[in-house]
């Protein structure tokens, strides 16, 4: 018999969820659902506005933790796709949050060199324009700061190709060239695991929801993690 996900519930402690700039209404709703549906904790999916880069949407975030009382949790923890990574660091720097728990950031070697290849293809002002500040954040010396110091963080690492990395001509085969570039630069983590998905598919595939999940409320990805 499968046991209640929510049968233990603590809604005293939170899960922020921050997503990327790739993230659709569908992807964020599924999101939002399945963590609603399956997290033992409150769940909450701030709205930030990304295009205006990692510094507006960091002061936005800093509001919603205010508004939302979330310091007033026993924790409060966070699952960070890209640049939600950029945002919490940026955010916690200018207002440090003493209940932060653990936090999960989703990363992609692939999906990180997009940007500079949009800048390369379309031009520095033309790319500003269709994409907004953030594209040009995600190549300045921002992603190259230290991420948030937690005592239990994980890293997700994708090995994928989303629709638009195979557009602009990256191959599966580079994945341990990209990996090791000195600008893809990892936070300490507890435990890292690479993932076969693209970054078309980690909003919505409850499998890895459900690791995702299972590192926040325990601190492992694995269910037997002294196992293999």
């Amino acid at each position: 018999m499968k046991s209640d996900p929510l049968a233990n519930n603590d809604k005293r402690q939170a899960l922020v969820l921050l997503t990327g700039i790739t993230a659709n209404s569908a992807k964020k709703s599924h999101l939002l659902s399945y963590f609603q549906q399956n997290s033992r904790f409150s769940v909450f999916l701030p709205g930030l506005c990304q295009y205006f880069g990692v510094k507006f949407a960091a002061n936005q975030l800093v509001r919603f933790l205010d508004h939302h009382k979330l310091a007033d949790f026993s924790k409060c923890h966070f699952i960070c796709y890209i640049s939600g990574g950029l945002i919490l660091r940026s955010a916690l720097a200018s207002q440090p949050l003493a209940n932060t728990g653990r936090i999960v950031y989703i990363r992609s070697p692939f999906q990180e060199l997009l940007p500079g290849l949009a800048i390369q293809k379309y031009g520095r002002l033309p790319t500003l324009i269709r994409y907004g500040k953030m594209l040009l954040d995600l190549t300045s010396q921002l992603k190259m700061e230290p991420a948030i110091a937690a005592a239990e963080t994980g890293v997700v690492i994708e090995r994928g190709l989303s629709a638009s990395a195979l557009q602009m001509g990256l191959k599966k085969s580079d994945f341990e060239r990209y990996r090791h570039r000195s600008d893809f630069v990892m936070p300490p983590a507890l435990e890292t695991l690479t993932t076969p998905l693209s970054h078309d598919e980690v909003y919505t595939n409850d499998e890895l929801l459900e690791t995702l999940n299972r590192f926040i409320q325990s601190g492992h990805f694995k269910v037997n993690p002294n196992v293999g």
